[in-house]
Formats: C-alpha cells, structure tokens, sequence
C-alpha cells in the first residue's frame, strides 16, 4: 500500500511540474506579448509628438524666411542703395555728357 501511494504521489507531483513549467512558459510569452505592444504603441504615441514638433519648427522656420526675404528684398532696393550712396558715401550722379553706353558684341 505505501509503495501504490508513494507511486501516486510521485506521478502527481511531475505532471504537477510539467504543467506548472506550462503555465509559466505561457504567462511569461503573454507578458513579453503585452510588453512589446504596450512598446510599440508609447513609441508610436512618442513619434507623433516629435512630429508634431517638428512640424511646429518647420512653420517658424517658413515664416522667418519669408521675413528675412522682405528684409533682403527692401535692403537691396536700387532707391535704397542710392539714397546711401548720395547721403553717406557724398556720390552724386554724373552728368549726362560723361556717360558713355557700351553695347556688348553677340
């Protein structure tokens, strides 16, 4: 009777362990599961908000550009330029007899 017991037990206690290595095998496999989705998703979420800010950058950069362009365009203005040159540098413009055209040979 002690060895029919013993031999119970026994048997029990290694299909207890087989199934024990099983469910951990399984919970650790629905872990790394949920793991790598839960990843994969604050990653996601993570990119849409550097995206965001990109994009945000993108629009000052654009409207600093276009400012920058006004003040090259008004800088550069030939009014502008002799304005300076009359006022600052002392040139004046020369006379009509002291111009001289030179057309360029095609």
């Amino acid at each position: 009777m002690n060895a029919r017991t013993g031999n119970i037990g026994v048997y029990f206690f290694e299909r207890s362990r087989k199934g024990n290595l099983r469910r951990v095998l399984l919970i650790g496999l629905i872990c790394a599961g949920l793991l790598l989705y839960v990843g994969g998703k604050v990653r996601i979420v993570g990119l849409g908000y550097q995206i965001q800010e990109l994009e945000r950058e993108t629009r000052e950069l654009e409207r600093v550009n276009r400012s920058l362009r006004i003040e090259a365009s008004s800088l550069s203005s030939p009014e502008r330029i002799e304005t300076i040159a009359g006022k600052r540098l002392g040139m004046v413009r020369p006379k009509k007899k002291n111009v001289v055209v030179v057309k360029r040979k095609k």
